[in-house]
């Protein structure tokens, strides 16, 4: 699937990872339209819980929890707010860039997540050594 063209800013954004890019994929713009939303809600894997790291991943999170009716934690400030998953857990984030969000999450979680999602998946082939699951692949 094509990321949509009116969710997509040219220009120069440094990006959270530090790099700079001349495309931004402006996913928390994309989490308002609830057609855009109800997909990436569908696609996240199931679980008995959900770590979504702030802010993209942390409202999808807390979505899916509401919608499958099990806890989400959020990942802020590199700390984790809410309970420590135990088995069975998904993390979810926004953008995938570089990973290293993705790998300071789940070494704060402590365990490693039953899988991963992500909304825009960004990353180059060298920088591919996490297994995730994404709706975009850009």
């Amino acid at each position: 699937m094509k990321f949509p063209d009116e969710y997509i800013k040219r220009g120069r954004f440094r990006l959270h990872s530090g790099a700079v890019s001349d495309i931004f994929y402006d996913v928390n713009a994309l989490l308002t339209d609830k057609e855009y939303f109800s997909d990436i809600i569908n696609r996240v894997p199931l679980a008995e819980h959900y770590v979504g790291i702030a802010t993209g991943g942390a409202i999808i999170a807390s979505a899916v929890s509401l919608n499958y009716k099990k806890p989400y934690s959020i990942i802020k400030d590199a700390e984790l707010k809410g309970k420590v998953p135990e088995d069975n857990w998904v993390l979810i984030d926004d953008v995938a860039t570089t990973e290293s969000s993705l790998k300071k999450a789940i070494e704060l979680v402590g365990s490693s997540p039953k899988s991963i999602f992500v909304v825009v998946d960004r990353r180059r082939p060298q920088d591919k050594r996490l297994k995730l699951e994404s709706m975009f692949e850009v």
